[in-house]
Formats: C-alpha cells, sequence, structure tokens
C-alpha cells in the first residue's frame, strides 16, 4: 500500500496563478477602479460574477492600484463651496481637507432657516474669546465698509 495519499498525482483541473506582471496589466486598463471593483464588491462594478480577480490577487505587494480609498466627487464639493474657497482651493492655498470642510458647513447652513442660523451663531459667539472678538468686529467693520463702498456706486 502507498503512503501517497495524492488523489491527484497529475495535476489536473488545477488552477494556475498569474503572474504580477498579468495582475497589473488587468489593473492598467481600469485606472479608476478600486481594489474592490476589480472582486466585483465596488460602485463600478457592483456584480460579483463581473470580478476580474480574486481577494488573494489584491491583496498581492507590489501591485499599484490607481484609485486607492473614497472617490472624491469635486463637482459635488465645489456645488457647495464659495467661490473665494474654490479659487484658494485651485492656487494651493488650502488643501482639500479644509476645502471639503468648508463645503460641508455651508451646505448644513444653507438648510437652516434664519432662526437656527441667528440661534446658532449666538451659541458660537458666546464662546469666542477676547482674540477672536476683536478679529470678529475688525471682519464686521471690513464688511460694512465694502456695504457701504457698493451702496454709493449703485
Amino acid at each position: 500500500m502507498a503512503d501517497n495519499y495524492n488523489r491527484n498525482p497529475k495535476g489536473t483541473n488545477q488552477w494556475v496563478l498569474r503572474s504580477n506582471e498579468e495582475i497589473q496589466k488587468i489593473i492598467d486598463k481600469h485606472p479608476t477602479w478600486t481594489k474592490k471593483d476589480f472582486r466585483g464588491e465596488g460602485k463600478l462594478n457592483p456584480n460579483k460574477k463581473n470580478a476580474l480577480l480574486t481577494r488573494k490577487e489584491t491583496d498581492r505587494p507590489g501591485l499599484k492600484f490607481y484609485q486607492v480609498g473614497k472617490r472624491i466627487n469635486l463637482e459635488k464639493i465645489f456645488k457647495h463651496s464659495t467661490q473665494q474657497s474654490i479659487e484658494e482651493f485651485k492656487s494651493k492655498k488650502i488643501d482639500l481637507e479644509t476645502l471639503r470642510n468648508r463645503a460641508s458647513t455651508k451646505q448644513i447652513r444653507d438648510n437652516m432657516s434664519k432662526e437656527e442660523k441667528s440661534a446658532y451663531d449666538k451659541k458660537i459667539y458666546a464662546n469666542l474669546t477676547k482674540s477672536q472678538l476683536e478679529e470678529k468686529r475688525l471682519r464686521q467693520r471690513e464688511y460694512y465698509k465694502r456695504l457701504n463702498e457698493r451702496g454709493k456706486d449703485l
């Protein structure tokens, strides 16, 4: 009796692993896809039947995926941003995270009624330090000057 318990000694019908080069070519064809999209779990490829790679293949080291993490929808961020914030972002004065925070804040404030805005502002202004209050006074003074100048032009 043989000690070899291999029931498939010829190795027929065995899966042949794809090389990293083959996998990288597949990745290069879809630069906007994430790892989940390649596995058939993402937004761009939600059907498991259409999966191009397996989880083990996407987890291999040495592969370069072009889209990593969450997709950023700049149109939506710009829609809820002020023109000044957009210009600062384009001139690289602020980073994407700051722009997103400003857009989110503006979107929340745009959905508030006048009374809600007023109550929110009172709550925020009650906790300002002396230096912050002084900066606020200066900003308001400049704002009112610009309003008066604009009123004279009309």
